[in-house]
């Protein structure tokens, strides 16, 4: 059972945690931004000796099939060598940060947990750091060498669309309000969501200052009925997983539905719903 400490650092705690062996990606990433701005960003100033983890080269899988997904899971050996180049060793911590309202950070988390390797999120990411007179620097960090990595998936549950669809607990859909009930559908195929589904806004997980709320805070926004499992899903997997690490957080392991609606709303065979929940 995870708790807050599990997955999450905070700036006061980084340096110890460095020094301790942790090692540092920086993961800024924004959806519809050009492709590598997020490594501009990492370049202009970055904190010392992060290296920058690609989330859609590293973290994503190949668009073969709609139904997968915008963004679907990369396979073990995709992963093994895109952290093998950053030089990642297995048997030392990760933190990932980002910036607030990224989302990647969390993706990663999931991710490298996903895969087997012990991982934090910097909470706050970059703004908190720099908030806290934490110095950037910019370039490339050095200093590692590629490493070679064997990796296996399957260590956080996921689900088919099949499972989804027959799932005896609660579905959440994180996506903003408008786009769950169907008012709007910016990026995807059809507008709605998936039937029986709840709604709970992503963008609820962090406070003013891009930091996750305390548990106090989390319990009232998930509204989790005691005992029920929990499935979460976004538009394609990614945001979702800011609340998976929510989830965490308070010891409670969601499973995530990898395509999301992305994927769902590809398949002609699955029904939509719209409006509030019933």
């Amino acid at each position: 059972m995870s708790t807050r400490n599990d997955v999450l650092v905070s700036v006061n705690d980084l340096p110890e945690a460095v020094n301790a062996g942790a090692q540092l990606l920086d993961v800024r990433w924004e959806l519809g931004e050009a492709s590598g701005a997020g490594y501009q960003r990492y370049l202009t100033g970055h904190l010392p000796s992060a290296r920058f983890l690609d989330l859609e080269k590293v973290l994503t899988g190949p668009l073969t099939d709609p139904r997968l997904g915008r963004h679907p899971l990369p396979s073990a050996e995709q992963l093994a060598v895109g952290l093998g180049e950053l030089g990642i060793d297995p048997e030392q911590p990760i933190v990932v940060y980002d910036e607030p309202g990224s989302y990647a950070a969390a993706r990663a988390w999931w991710v490298l947990t996903w895969a087997g390797l012990s991982t934090w999120v910097l909470d706050g990411g970059v703004s908190a750091w720099t908030a806290a007179d934490g110095g950037l620097v910019s370039g490339e960090s050095r200093g590692w060498e590629p490493t070679s990595l064997t990796l296996e998936t399957g260590c956080l549950p996921t689900l088919t669309a099949n499972e989804v669809a027959a799932f005896d607990g609660i579905v959440m859909d994180v996506r903003a309000p408008e786009r769950y009930r169907g008012e709007v559908e910016p990026i995807d195929a059809k507008a709605g969501h998936i039937p029986g589904a709840v709604n709970r806004p992503v963008s609820g997980f962090w406070d003013e200052n891009g930091l996750m709320p305390g548990a106090d805070k989390l319990d009232e926004l998930l509204a989790l009925p005691a005992d029920r499992p929990v499935a979460v899903y976004c538009g394609s997997g990614v945001s979702a997983a800011q609340v998976l690490l929510a989830l965490a957080s308070l010891g409670i392991e969601g499973a995530l539905y990898p395509p999301s609606w992305s994927g769902w709303s590809a398949d002609d065979y699955r029904p939509v719903a719209t409006g509030d929940a019933s």
